[in-house]
């Protein structure tokens, strides 16, 4: 595993291009005046993980199973939101 440090005040890069360049199985280590206040590294190694055709969502194939009332998008009564009985 390789070793990058960087100096707090004069990072060169964002906390997004950081992350990246730790995908190659590097270490950041972030000082301050020389001081090491903080380490970045994987915590698990990064699997790229795609859903094959048959278990992605297919549209359609529980139609019917939701039924809503008419009345849904009807106001609630105010006894609802002042709560009384």
């Amino acid at each position: 595993m390789s070793n990058k440090t960087f100096d707090l005040k004069q990072l060169p890069m964002s906390l997004t291009e950081l992350l990246y360049s730790i995908q190659d199985e590097q270490e950041i280590v972030i000082t301050n005046d020389n001081i090491p206040v903080a380490r970045l590294t994987l915590l698990n190694p990064v699997v790229e993980t795609r859903l094959s055709l048959e278990k992605t969502p297919q549209p359609g194939l529980n139609l019917g199973a939701i039924v809503m009332n008419d009345d849904f998008d009807q106001s609630l009564p105010d006894e609802f939101w002042l709560q009384k009985p």
